[in-house]
């Protein structure tokens, strides 16, 4: 059986469209994620890997599917593409939504357009696996982007987290390392930070 769902009314984090409420919440304790995927215009291609260790318990798994959409929102912003809100919903195990993203282009009298589709699939009690799919077409730069994310339920969480605590553990672009060092994060601060990323990008 799945864990038991928890109501958003309960959290103290409010966010700026609903979480179905029939999602199931994943295992408290420590996870893994491993999201790797590409970006290209056509003629560059990037593969992008990064991997984190995350602590959760049922509000802050609710934060992470949220955290998703605002990062998503926050990519197109430096390109003055204000996305629609998202219309989550669950069914036979897979969560899914889908973003229209729009705004003025560098060229005169267009519009630059992105489309965003997001699925996350509960594939097991220990286990989930999304894709992302990102297709901008902005009339200068058109790219395409695709991340598949694997987590794993590894156990408890490390001595010293709370639940939200997240730990960038990797971080490689084409096969290499980019980290130094492992850095710190928290759930709710990097939902804060890329709503206050992407509402200064498009107030210019």
């Amino acid at each position: 059986m799945l864990a038991g769902t928890v109501s958003l009314a309960c959290a103290s984090f409010a966010f700026g469209f609903d979480l179905p409420a029939n999602l199931p919440a994943r295992a408290e304790g420590l996870w893994r994620i491993d999201r790797s995927g590409t970006i290209s215009d056509g003629k560059t291609t990037f593969e992008i890997q990064k991997i984190w260790n995350v602590c959760l318990d049922a509000k802050a798994d609710r934060a992470l599917h949220a955290l998703e959409v605002y990062e998503q929102q926050a990519s197109v912003a430096g390109l003055n593409e204000t996305c629609e809100d998202p219309q989550p919903a669950f069914a036979e195990n897979t969560l899914s939504w889908s973003m229209h993203c729009a705004g003025p282009s560098p060229i005169e009298n267009k519009t630059g357009k992105t489309d965003i589709r997001h699925t996350t699939t509960f594939v097991a009690d220990d286990r989930t696996q999304a894709e992302s799919v990102i297709a901008n077409r902005d009339n200068l730069v058109e790219s395409d982007g695709r991340f598949v994310t694997q987590m794993q339920h590894l156990g408890a969480c490390e001595a010293g987290m709370q639940p939200a605590d997240m730990t960038l553990m990797h971080w490689r672009v084409n096969g290499e390392e980019t980290l130094k060092a492992r850095q710190k994060r928290n759930v709710y601060s990097e939902i804060e930070y890329y709503r206050k990323f992407t509402a200064s990008r498009l107030q210019r």
